[in-house]
């Protein structure tokens, strides 16, 4: 079975084999609840919907007190995507394939009301979330909030550079020979995959750890450890802010979301496309997450290119 990774804001296929999601998960980002301080500002964009005439599935509609829907999505395109370069907190600008795709993602989404709105504290997070609401329907007033917590991975010194220097870098530290001739991050990351087993949590915590390792100029990397702490933070503030359930919206990028996945307990084995969206809901009595639909669905964005 094929397996796509999102590494560095690309995408990539691993021909090992992976078995299914696992699809119930007790959480580690819920316990305990953080309620304290949040770094976070907040972009205003209210709006009034006009009534809906067409109907949604009822798996996207329904809520349920007991628990809260959060659609994560991911960004658009963004140049930095386009020119296959590393791409954490460093902020490229949404191609107009990017920005098509945040609006078909929208559109698809267009009559699922939502109580609330976040984003992370990056350009391209808020851009997407704001062109993807200004398509809903069902949402009479929203604002889009940041939260630095839900920021992409800091890759550090490679910050820019073609994504196969800083996966080549991490094969030499690790001893692995890659081809002289990997130019690509697919070139590059295979024999680091093949390294880690298949494991995509392995890989996402070896490679953080490396950037933090190798950055002793600038010193603004973070360890695996420093990003599961910073999303276990967003996401308890996310769950806590939202206490009648219902439905959130969540911008995010490609390992922020894949560290997330991989903290309650699911593997990326699914393709994370820009404008892809995962469901995870979260129930207030149990204290878990479970995963509802497939892994970076892209059925929205699909649906939303024909209307």
């Amino acid at each position: 079975m094929g397996f796509k990774f999102i590494f560095g804001g690309r995408k990539m296929r691993n021909k090992r084999i992976f078995c299914g999601l696992l699809v119930v998960v007790s959480v580690f980002l819920a316990v305990p609840v953080f309620a304290g301080s949040q770094a976070e500002n907040t972009t205003q964009a209210a709006k009034n919907s006009e009534s809906s005439t067409d109907s949604t599935s009822s798996a996207d509609s329904a809520s349920s007190a007991n628990s809260v829907t959060i659609y994560v999505v991911r960004h658009g395109q963004t140049i930095f995507n386009l020119m296959d370069r590393v791409q954490g907190i460093s902020d490229g600008i949404l191609t107009e394939k990017g920005i098509v795709g945040a609006v078909n993602m929208g559109k698809g989404l267009r009559d699922v009301p939502f109580n609330a709105v976040y984003s992370s504290d990056l350009k391209r997070a808020i851009e997407t979330a704001r062109l993807a609401m200004e398509q809903n329907r069902a949402t009479k007033q929203w604002t889009v909030t940041e939260k630095k917590e839900l920021r992409e991975v800091s890759f550090g010194i490679f910050e820019g550079d073609p994504n196969w220097m800083m996966y080549a870098a991490l094969a030499k530290d690790l001893g692995i020979t890659i081809p002289d001739d990997a130019k690509s991050i697919g070139a590059a990351v295979m024999p680091i995959v093949q390294y880690y087993g298949g494991d995509t949590k392995k890989f996402l915590e070896g490679l953080a750890d490396f950037n933090k390792k190798v950055d002793t100029t600038y010193k603004i990397s973070e360890d695996a450890s420093e990003v599961y702490a910073r999303l276990k933070k967003g996401m308890n503030a996310i769950v806590t802010e939202n206490p009648n359930g219902g439905n959130v919206m969540l911008v995010a990028h490609g390992q922020s979301i894949s560290f997330l996945l991989a903290a309650v307990g699911v593997e990326v084995s699914a393709q994370l496309g820009n404008s892809s969206v995962t469901k995870l809901v979260y129930d207030y009595a149990t204290k878990t997450y479970r995963i509802d639909g497939p892994v970076g669905d892209m059925s929205y964005a699909e649906a939303g290119e024909k209307m």
